[in-house]
């Protein structure tokens, strides 16, 4: 499992599945995340991370359709499944 510490600033991150953790029945999880979780994973492009908080988490930034309008969403990737690395071409 990919440890979302080692993400930097710029780094493609692709959402492929809700995260495994979630699963556990003393994990906490909130409906809109879950929903949120779910466009991601229907994306076809990565997201870049754009920050990384003062605890080492990676930050990315979305935009997604809701009702209409066009929400931007910030989303810490704290869980190590769900995501993987994208390699850039060269």
């Amino acid at each position: 499992m990919p440890d979302p510490k080692k993400l930097k600033v710029g780094d493609l991150v692709r959402f492929v599945s809700l995260p495994e953790e979630w699963k556990n029945p003393e994990y906490v999880v909130q409906e809109e995340s879950i929903e949120f979780m779910k466009i991601m994973v229907s994306r076809k492009w990565p997201s870049r991370v754009h920050e990384v908080d003062e605890w080492g988490f990676p930050w990315i930034a979305a935009r997604v359709k809701e009702k209409g309008r066009i929400v931007r969403h910030t989303w810490g990737i704290l869980e190590k499944t769900g995501w993987r690395l994208v390699r850039r071409r060269v």
